[in-house]
């Protein structure tokens, strides 16, 4: 096959990864590496973001004010400057303020703010939009396996003993899971109408680590059961799910059977392809390298073809590897290099019957 015949194959599962910034280091890095469909930013960042920590910093509030409506020019092109380097940009992530999440005054001129960013994103050509609706996450409760992985690699852990005690934040409240779900309900309601009529889709990435609380603040969308009602509450292909295997891993569920589920109803956005191992469903886990943890990727990537999904899958997290560059360019070519491995095993296993 030439390279030109090869450009003209549409694969099923597309292999991609949300990039921060458009850099010729970065658009050539992924292109080279197989990356074929990217997450792009909202704004044009013309340098490389070069670092990403392994264990994220605690987080003390929920989002900020909502930005301001995404420029229609300003994604064009970024848009552009993308596909000049062979990638398609099909996915971008939405903002969403403290005010929507908290139920505080504001929140309808926010969510006029979101509806604007949709209608621009489905102007340009963006197929999906991810969110998440996490008041509070519990970052808190991760740390650092340092040279515990294989080969003396770092591994990040969470464990919700570190942070089941502390008090809630005075400035944010409790919250229960009632409110939040009432919140999330009345978003929904406001956005998904807007999302079918720009053509786009809409994705909630569950709330992870996918603890019941944490200080106070109730997570919503934290086991399988709460990802059912989510798409339950507007039926429609534009609520979807932001599906993340290792999420579901560390709830005790078998992604497999959730991709099937999931994906025969045609609620899949974007996926998030990853594994962990796992010492107590909900609370307590290590994040591992792919082909090591409890989630069968074999079995998740065999279901994502019988379940008819077309869409982007993309490494999330990668363990520390000694001598990785800042952007975990290694970590990051190692997972690249196996979802397509993983990919080509499928379809060549389908093709001959």
């Amino acid at each position: 096959m030439t390279n030109d015949e090869a450009k003209s194959v549409v694969r099923q599962v597309k292999i991609g990864k949300q990039i921060a910034d458009v850099s010729d280091d970065t658009l050539r890095f992924y292109r080279q590496i197989g990356v074929e469909v990217v997450g792009m930013p909202a704004r044009y960042v013309a340098e490389p973001r070069r670092s990403r920590p392994l264990v994220p910093p605690a987080q003390e509030g929920p989002g900020g004010p909502q930005p301001e409506p995404w420029d229609i020019g300003e994604l064009r092109r970024i848009g552009d400057r993308i596909q000049s380097f062979d990638l398609v940009p099909v996915a971008i992530g939405l903002p969403v303020s403290g005010n929507i999440l908290l139920g505080r005054p504001g929140r309808d001129d926010d969510i006029r703010r979101v509806v604007a960013c949709i209608r621009a994103a489905g102007k340009v050509g963006l197929q999906v939009l991810h969110y998440s609706f996490t008041a509070l996450r519990a970052s808190a409760g991760y740390y650092l396996m340092e040279g515990k992985g294989r080969g003396g690699a770092g591994l990040r852990a969470f464990d919700f003993e570190r942070v089941r005690n502390l008090p809630p934040i005075p400035s944010i409240g409790e919250h229960t899971r009632e409110a939040m779900w009432e919140r999330l309900a009345y978003f929904l309601r406001a956005v998904v109408p807007a999302a079918e009529d720009a053509g786009v889709r809409l994705a909630l990435h569950p709330n992870d680590p996918p603890v019941p609380a944490f200080r106070g603040v109730a997570q919503p969308v934290r086991s399988l059961g709460d990802l059912k009602k989510l798409i339950e509450i507007v039926d429609s292909p534009a609520n979807s799910i932001f599906l993340d295997t290792g999420v579901l891993t560390e709830m005790g569920e078998s992604a497999p059977e959730a991709i099937r589920y999931f994906g025969m109803r045609d609620r899949i956005g974007i996926v998030h392809f990853r594994s962990v191992q796992v010492e107590e469903a909900h609370y307590r886990y290590v994040e591992t390298f792919h082909d090591e943890g409890d989630c069968d990727m074999v079995a998740c990537m065999r279901a994502f073809y019988e379940s008819g999904y077309t869409g982007m899958v993309e490494p999330d997290h990668t363990p520390g590897i000694t001598g990785d560059t800042l952007d975990t360019h290694v970590g990051w070519a190692l997972a690249i290099g196996q979802f397509i491995g993983l990919r080509n095993a499928v379809e060549t296993r389908r093709k001959e019957g």
